[in-house]
């Protein structure tokens, strides 16, 4: 065969046999085809031409069926493959050709099996594919284990060390290390040779460094869109990395030195708005909250002032929080520029060397407030060259910043609990008075930021300072575990309130349009035109079977008491730490904020939901539908409030959505990390390894039902995975759920909040590589008491 000539794919044995007659032979380990029919006739000599050629070395007995590897369908994982076999043992190999055979779905007799000599010791081992299986995109993806000495832990799901490490085929960088360079070459003369862009393959590497192919089939089912050229692709992930690397300069109204970019920090897009959000989701998001209201809520609270700074970059429509400008806006404004400085660039240096932290910055990294175990958190200081009274100043510029917040007189969370009336009052007024959609949407946007979302910011961060003091009377030994836990279920939050209506109604103690009246406008995604409102899809949501509502009603936990030596040693701690409030008074705070925090996304989501129906009128007006005016951008419909124009609406409309459509084709397509450290993160990284925040001491062990399938599937007694949620998913806990797994979210999550006060074992926010691979279980265990996630079938 001339390398002109192109290798063409034939069954698995086939395939690697044929590979063994050109230049890339060094790569296949031995092997023997059989047939079925061979087998079936003279199994002695089989077995004879088997110790023959492989004398005492261990091999595989795999499966060559025509029904996997084609062009249309790998069958990935369908049929036996045995290892570890003794080519010299009869009995042995005998099982093991059985049991390959019995695997196959007819017993054809043409149809083949083969034996390997086996890779022994692998260093490495995984699955590569030349496309992004999803989109068809020009991507490297491999799948690995560096740490088990197997050669099938990919491919049969049994590893919890696995890597997914993505590169874009035409990457000016090479890969970050030898294998994966290895790796990524041999894909490129394996492509050659087969004259073919999309292969799935299979490796390994032994102990010596040695490369192996264990397979090569064509990548079946991959989706080749012709709506972007390649040459497009190149140049749309040179521009991300050209903004990126300019973002990241010195810049005079900023500490540090340089940009760190994270989908989960702060005020975590990816949780809120999702990875991909469409347009109007994403401009939303930015208008209430990013582009300044997080900054004046900040300065307001005592927090240096980043007012001007957006805190949301978007690129090619994937939300990225910058992480720098994030970091600033937690310096207490108290402290010298010289020390804000050493901290910023101390808290970035961290995040780099640990960005599994991303989704968890203000747990592992930031110091954003007071605690009663400030100083062992502080400590950390020391050891990264703080001095003393460095560490001093932090601290004592923490507790005046935390003093202010709690005061029982005038802390500033109070001030932000009142402005939710004014909200609400505003809500109607508006409602009532005769505007234009437009308008009408104008008032209710400027009214959420002024109203909403900047008091909500606020309580947010109360509700945050209240968690971390809680945690440290928890952590100090004042609270037990069960202190702790009955605390959280003394709470009152909106979010019990609705669970405990959700049950009177099924009960029949609360009418369905009375239910809607309190509720009808929550949708799972806040911000997502395309999420149902509850009292657009009640069924959905509420129809299904009310089998043992009483377990789920939440109802209120007894109030929550303090016992006489419990509260004289927390009072003495308060004395000693110099904080502003008597016992009773901080456990009212801490109540008060937790509650407060959902109180405010609940009054101002009223807003945003309202926001988003009149989108959907306003585009039906003009012959568009809601999934039309998802790729509204906010900006244009609130220039329209100002701006009279020439073009006619529906023009400017349809001009907008034909835009943004074709943006978001971009945006479906390239593959981003989770944290963008380097330019060169655009254009090769890992899937990031995320640790769950694991909620109650809980285990359980159930069914997993995916959100794909809550419309067809029972969720009673079900571990449900859902990728985000917020309080629109809050339906979900009447449904008397067993245990909950986010892809994204925090310890402080509206979701983590809810799992604690109704005792449900959850994990929040494990990242997108164990999302994914825990969604193609059948059942989990989930072990928050261990930490743990197992996948038991």
């Amino acid at each position: 065969m001339t390398m002109e000539e192109p290798l063409h794919f034939g069954t698995k044995a086939e395939t690697l046999d044929r590979l063994i007659a050109t230049d890339l032979s060094g790569f296949v380990k031995p092997l023997r085809i059989f047939t079925i029919g061979e087998w079936n006739s003279g199994r002695a000599g089989v077995l004879s031409s088997i110790a023959d050629v492989f004398g005492s070395s261990s091999v595989v007995v795999r499966s060559s069926c025509r029904a996997e590897d084609t062009s249309s369908a790998s069958n990935a994982g369908a049929f036996a493959s045995v290892l570890d076999c003794c080519a010299e043992d009869p009995a042995v190999l005998s099982a093991a050709i059985d049991t390959v055979i019995a695997s196959y779905p007819s017993p054809d007799e043409a149809e083949q099996f083969f034996v390997q000599e086996q890779v022994l010791s692998a260093r490495m081992s995984g699955v590569a594919f030349t496309r992004d299986l999803s989109s068809g995109a020009p991507y490297i993806v491999v799948n690995y284990d560096a740490e088990s000495s197997r050669t099938d832990t990919v491919t049969s799901g049994t590893s919890n060390a696995l890597r997914t490490y993505y590169h874009y085929r035409k990457a000016p960088v090479t890969p970050p290390t030898p294998e994966l360079e290895a790796v990524v070459e041999l894909l490129g003369r394996l492509e050659k040779v087969f004259g073919a862009d999309a292969i799935d393959v299979e490796f390994a590497i032994d102990a010596s460094g040695t490369l192996f192919v264990l397979q090569v089939r064509p990548l079946a089912g991959v989706p080749r869109t012709e709506r972007y050229a390649e040459a497009e692709f190149d140049v749309y992930l040179k521009k991300v990395a050209k903004k990126a690397k300019k973002l990241s300069r010195p810049h005079p109204d900023l500490c540090g030195d340089r940009g760190v970019y994270s989908v989960m920090s702060d005020w975590n897009p990816a949780e809120m708005i999702g990875f991909r959000p469409r347009t109007l989701a994403l401009t939303l998001y930015k208008e209430l909250i990013t582009d300044s209201t997080w900054a004046y809520q900040r300065d307001n609270y005592g927090y240096r002032n980043l007012r001007s700074h957006p805190l949301l970059i978007s690129y090619l429509g994937i939300p990225y929080i910058d992480v720098r400008v994030s970091f600033n806006s937690f310096v207490p404004k108290s402290l010298g520029d010289e020390l804000a400085e050493k901290l910023v660039r101390y808290y970035i240096s961290r995040l780099i060397a640990q960005p599994e932290s991303h989704d968890k910055v203000e747990f592992d990294i930031l110091f954003s407030c007071y605690h009663l175990n400030i100083d062992d958190a502080l400590s950390v200081l020391t050891e990264n060259g703080f001095t003393s009274e460095e560490s001093a100043e932090i601290k004592t510029a923490l507790r005046s910043l935390t003093n202010s917040v709690i005061s029982p007189e005038d802390g500033l969370y109070r001030d932000d609990l009142d402005k939710l009336s004014s909200l609400e009052q505003r809500f109607e007024e508006i409602k009532a008075a005769k505007l234009s959609t437009i308008d009408t949407i104008y008032w209710l946007v400027q009214d959420c930021k002024r109203y909403g979302t900047l008091p909500f910011a606020g309580l947010a961060r109360a509700g945050f300072i209240a968690m971390q003091l809680l945690h440290s009377i928890r952590d100090i030994g004042i609270f037990s575990e069960d202190d702790y836990q009955q605390f959280m279920g003394s709470l009152n939050t909106v979010a019990a309130k609705v669970s405990r209506d959700v049950a009177a109604m099924h009960a029949g103690d609360l009418a369905k349009e009375e239910f809607l009246v309190r509720y009808g406008y929550l949708r799972p995604g806040t911000y997502d035109i395309n999420s149902s409102r509850y009292d657009e899809a009640f069924e959905d949501y509420f129809g299904r079977s009310a089998t043992d509502r009483e377990a789920v009603q939440a109802e209120r936990g007894a109030a929550f008491s303090l016992s006489a030596e419990k509260r004289s040693a927390l009072e003495a701690l308060l004395r000693e730490h110099d904080l502003c409030c008597a016992p009773e008074q901080l456990l009212e705070f801490i109540g008060t904020a937790i509650e407060g925090r959902e109180l405010g996304k609940f009054v101002f989501t009223r807003n945003v939901s309202e926001i988003l129906r009149l989108m959907g009128s306003l585009g039906a007006r003009h012959g568009l539908s809601v999934d039309d005016m998802s790729f509204v951008d906010i900006e244009t419909v609130l220039s329209l409030y100002s701006s009279l124009r020439a073009e006619d609406v529906a023009d400017v409309l349809n001009r907008v959505i034909e835009g943004n459509r074709k943006e978001f084709e971009i945006t479906n397509v390239v593959q981003f990390p989770q944290v963008i450290v380097e330019p060169s993160d655009i254009y090769r990284f890992h899937v990031a390894r995320s640790f769950p925040n694991y909620v109650t001491l809980g285990r359980v062990c159930e069914r997993i039902v995916r959100e794909s399938d809550f419309s067809t599937q029972e969720l009673h007694k079900a571990i449900v995975m859902v990728a985000s949620a917020d309080p629109g998913y809050d339906w979900l806990f009447s449904c008397g759920i067993a245990g909950l797994i986010t892809m994204y979210g925090g310890a402080n999550s509206h979701m983590a909040i809810r799992c604690a006060e109704l005792q449900i074992p959850a994990a929040i926010g494990v990242g997108k590589a164990n999302f994914e691979r825990w969604s193609q279980a059948e059942v989990l265990e989930l072990d928050c008491s261990a930490r743990t996630v197992e996948v038991v079938r």
